[in-house]
């Protein structure tokens, strides 16, 4: 870990100003000069308003702790220390404003409380103002009933008594060294892949700068993107190659890794024809999804290739059939299907020796609701195994080429699990308290409002922006992966830039905390629990933030957050963003599985697994405790 640098904010830096919260109309009641108050103190219950202004903190720095320093005036020695409530300011407030005002501006979400005042950590919410660019300062109270105390302002005599906030962080710099380097060769190409450096370097997102090199340094190709993938093409399998990788932020770049040489092999009969076979695949695929095979046997028969991926094709009928007629219960169909194949590379196995086709395979559904198409959309990277005998070709199995060497799953966990879930985590409760209603089709169910589709308000300015959330899960869908299980980090990033939820300092494995470190790749930790674990994140919000379920599906709303458990599994492991609520069809934008689809088409999906989905509940997140 590098060394950190401490920023100490005083005097011009910090301004404090206490206020009666007890008064309607500003400087109804006045404190001392030089005094700062929280409490009842002369018949008045004071709240104090700190901000910082954080221009000499270098951009992109990451804050590793931020702890404020109030000199006491009312007593000097064993002063019994205050336990402020913290609130971020959500809106601005000037001391030319009520004490209630400030109040309003505060809202009810603390940031911390019952924890002495030398001993709360602002550095998230630090972070959070650099990251956001948006700095209104925060609102220190206690209740009426707690104990008051006084302290020296910003206008005190002496300089070491007024307010001052230490900042420390570590300076922004270059990525450090991209790690794990492989490079995978095929048929005139070859795949690299690495991990993401240990030090980021600034709270700027990464990109990488991938060259492939002959062994005298020549460069035959470039590449540059925010995947720790490359995949490079139309090489020469008589030549050995190598891949040089270079991390950059804002900053600058880091320093290069290099991957060991290697050189592709020709592939008998050509790797095209490997292409064709898994094309063929898919094809045939849906075709049972729309309903225009309507078996596995009709749609391998009707496939040039069918000999090579039928046996394949027939493990996963079942499922896709179900998913097919489940749909039609609810006047909904597959309407259509492309998928398509980029930055293949056909090579062996170096596990079993068998032939390996690893490729990118972007995938465009069309879901028919109601007569209105909607359509969906979803880019993975895969890796199919095939058999070779003789002129025998089987196509073995299909698995996420980021998962090397797994076999894909039938259930969507597959895609949904995140993180970590702590230790005491306890299993949703088994009377379904709090879950949709779910029908003997798996499919929820609910009473429509009388007169129609009813329009919610999102009215209270104290909850999370609903609107924002929805809107900004729906725009942002296409945003990178931080984790490779990404969809309760995609919803805390909803909440948190589209709905305005605030931060919550505390232990990262506690429920009662939220929050994420800058730069995705800091220490101590990335982020809490909560933020990036689906169970931890559903306990949060209901349990620290006063978020409430929703019974009804015709009562789900735009950024209302759903969770999903599949059958069989203790905990809930999916998070997705509600984007639109059509009268009860409930429209969500995730990570795992289709960027934007409909909780109908979710549901489907799974109807045949070996996993499908048991459990969904719906939260409205708040603001509030």
């Amino acid at each position: 870990m590098p060394a950190t640098q401490t920023l100490a904010l005083t005097d011009t830096a910090v301004t404090s100003v206490s206020t009666a919260t007890d008064c309607d109309t500003p400087g109804c009641a006045t404190p001392p000069a030089g005094e700062l108050r929280i409490g009842t103190v002369d018949g008045h219950l004071w709240a104090t308003h700190l901000k910082a202004d954080l221009s000499a903190l270098p951009k992109g720095a990451r804050v590793t702790s931020a702890k404020l320093s109030l000199t006491r005036s009312d007593c000097t020695t064993q002063c019994v220390a205050q336990k402020p409530a913290v609130y971020e300011l959500s809106t601005p407030w000037t001391p030319a404003q009520s004490g209630k005002d400030l109040l309003t501006a505060a809202g009810e979400d603390t940031y911390i409380a019952d924890t002495a005042l030398a001993e709360i950590d602002f550095g998230p919410l630090v972070q959070s103002w650099t990251d956001r660019g948006g700095n209104e300062g925060a609102a220190l109270t206690v209740s009426g009933t707690a104990a008051a105390a006084a302290y020296r302002s910003g206008a005190a005599a002496d300089p070491a008594q007024r307010p001052k906030l230490t900042v420390e962080y570590l300076p922004p710099t270059a990525p450090g060294a991209v790690s794990d380097m492989v490079s995978t060769p095929g048929d005139t190409s070859l795949v690299a892949t690495w991990n993401a450096p240990l030090d980021g370097g600034a709270t700027h997102d990464i990109t990488y700068v991938a060259k492939a090199e002959k062994s005298d340094g020549t460069v035959v190709g470039t590449w540059e993107g925010s995947a720790p993938r490359a995949v490079f093409s139309g090489l020469d399998n008589a030549t050995s190659y190598r891949v040089a990788v270079t991390a950059k932020n804002a900053v600058g770049s880091g320093p290069v890794s290099r991957s060991a040489l290697v050189h592709g092999a020709s592939v008998a009969g050509g790797a095209t024809r490997f292409q064709d076979y898994v094309q063929a695949y898919l094809n045939a695929r849906n075709k049972i999804t729309i309903g225009a095979s309507l078996t596995a046997a009709d749609a391998a028969a009707e496939s040039p290739h069918g000999a090579v991926f039928g046996d394949l094709l027939g493990t996963q009928e079942a499922s896709l059939v179900s998913a097919r007629e489940a749909l039609a219960t609810r006047n909904m169909a597959y309407a259509g299907i492309s998928t398509a194949l980029t930055e293949t590379v056909t090579g062996t196995d170096a596990a079993s020796g068998r032939l390996l086709l690893r490729t990118t395979v972007s995938e465009t559904t069309t879901v028919r609701i109601d007569g209105v198409d909607q359509v969906s959309e979803s880019q993975n990277s895969k890796r199919y195994l095939f058999s070779v005998s003789g002129d025998t070709v089987k196509l073995q199995s299909e698995s996420d080429d980021a998962q090397a060497g797994q076999t894909l799953s039938a259930t969507a966990t597959a895609a949904t699990q995140v993180l970590a879930t702590s230790a005491d985590a306890a299993e949703p409760p088994a009377d379904g308290t709090g879950a949709l209603t779910l029908g003997e089709d798996g499919f929820p169910v609910g009473e429509a409002p009388a007169g129609g589709v009813r329009t919610a308000s999102f009215a209270p300015a104290s909850w999370v922006n609903g609107l924002g959330t929805g809107s900004w899960a729906y725009n942002n869908v296409g945003i990178k992966r931080d984790y490779y299980y990404d969809c309760t980090n995609f919803v805390s990033k909803a909440l948190y830039y589209g709905g305005g939820l605030k931060m919550r300092s505390g232990w990262y494995r506690s429920n009662s905390a939220w929050f994420k470190n800058s730069g995705w790749s800091s220490w101590p930790v990335k982020a809490s629990w909560t933020w990036a674990g689906a169970n931890n994140l559903e306990r949060h919000l209901v349990g620290y933030r006063g978020g409430y379920y929703i019974n009804n599906v015709y009562d789900i709303r735009k950024g209302d957050i759903l969770f999903f458990q599949y059958r069989g599994d203790p905990v809930y492991d999916h998070a997705a963003v509600v984007t639109a609520n059509y009268g009860g069809r409930i429209h969500m934008a995730q990570h795992g599985g289709p960027d934007r689809t409909t909780l109908d088409d979710a549901i489907a999906r799974h109807k045949g697994a070996a996993k499908p989905i048991a459990s969904i509940v719906a939260i409205r997140p708040r603001g509030t405790r």
